[in-house]
């Protein structure tokens, strides 16, 4: 199909205006033109981002944490070798106790344990337990009150470092207790007007499917390529084929129409001049699948927001989920060469002491939730 050649119908000269269904037909068209532009660009950035990620990002975390772990075993070596104030070896074993709990809970350091034990203030293995009992107590309280049910301990099997999951599987629980219940509950017999709603939805369905039905099996019957003797026809004919199989299988009106507007079995005037039932048909697939196009880029843009652990309102965009994977590349980039500079610089104590005096030990911030929250995705 031509640039040129757009699914729009347009006012004729004999009708200066359009009809209420043709008004909605052009804007349910241009509205899923914009949703399938935002899905392909969501895609084509996720798959990027995620091979920048891999190839570039991980293999930069990767050697901070080497170096995060040079640095804590060159603290250890010269808190013991050396002497320093009551001051200066708090600050270093709060440097080395949250450089190991980081190592160990982001990169499997499981060897600097006892390193963390050495200097903190309780076990690492018993106060990860007490965290994680906390932070189930935390959310079973949470969901408790954002579902309105009491959980008991079947119903709570999840890994509070993995809260979205289990928001999923309880909200699924909850929705079979519910379907459940509703099964039991005794039938009521449905009155004549319920009865008589019900065909008429069943026979508007049946009949929109049938209009979708009526241009695929249009198309099928111009490009089925068995019955194309020319090869290269034949050819071209095989690929549009698939095209239409895909789209029905879609329920993609829009793709088809395109495709009959591509292989000429319709025109504008044959669009300007769709009877107005058909048209209402017409209307109810597309704003079908506009509804589903949204979603899927509303789920996608979720997806996306969870592993950038973003605020769950903060509003994210293809270009912007770019920016905060270079914005992160060049944190990490530099992030190691601080480290880099400092471990040269601290082997000499004098050097490690000055710097220790312009150094405070942050105000401890504790939430359950969020510290039991896993590393996800680029960040």
């Amino acid at each position: 199909m031509s640039p040129t050649q757009v699914i729009r119908i347009t006012a004729e000269q004999t009708r200066a205006t359009l009809s209420p269904a043709q008004n909605k037909f052009n804007g349910l068209i241009k509205k899923i033109d914009v949703q399938k532009k935002l899905l392909a660009e969501w895609q084509e950035s996720l798959a990027r981002c995620q091979q920048d990620a891999l190839t570039k990002l991980e293999p930069l975390k990767k050697t901070l944490s080497e170096h995060q772990a040079q640095m804590v075993l060159l603290l250890d070596r010269l808190f013991t070798s050396h002497k320093f104030t009551h001051a200066q070896q708090e600050k270093l074993a709060h440097l080395i106790c949250e450089t190991c709990d980081e190592l160990i809970n982001l990169h499997q350091r499981d060897d600097l344990k006892p390193l963390y034990n050495k200097y903190g203030a309780d076990d690492f293995d018993e106060h990860a337990q007490e965290t994680e009992d906390m932070a189930t107590n935390f959310l079973k309280t949470m969901m408790e009150e954002a579902f309105g049910v009491e959980l008991g301990g079947d119903e709570f099997d999840f890994d509070p470092r993995d809260p979205h999951g289990a928001a999923e599987r309880l909200a699924e629980k909850i929705k079979q207790r519910q379907e459940r219940a509703e099964a039991a509950r005794p039938k009521r017999k449905k009155t004549a007007k319920q009865l008589a709603k019900e065909a008429r939805e069943q026979e508007e369905t049946a009949k929109v499917s049938k209009s979708i039905q009526a241009v695929y099996r249009q198309l099928v019957a111009a490009l089925h390529p068995d019955r194309e003797p020319d090869p290269a026809e034949r050819e071209r004919k095989t690929e549009l084929m698939q095209k239409v199989t895909v789209a029905y299988g879609n329920k993609d009106l829009l793709q088809l129409l395109e495709l009959q507007l591509a292989v000429e079995q319709i025109d504008q005037d044959k669009l300007n001049n769709i009877a107005e039932d058909r048209l209402k048909h017409y209307n109810k697939i597309l704003q079908n699948q506009l509804d589903e196009l949204r979603e899927e880029v509303m789920l996608m843009e979720m997806q996306i927001g969870r592993q950038l652990q973003v605020a769950p309102f903060e509003v994210l965009s293809p270009k912007r989920v770019t920016l905060m994977l270079k914005d992160d590349i060049r944190h990490l980039q530099g992030e190691i060469a601080r480290l880099k500079r400092d471990l040269q610089q601290f082997q000499d104590v004098r050097q490690l002491k000055q710097w220790l005096k312009g150094y405070r030990i942050p105000e401890p911030e504790f939430d359950p939730f969020f510290e039991m929250m896993p590393p996800f995705g680029f960040r």
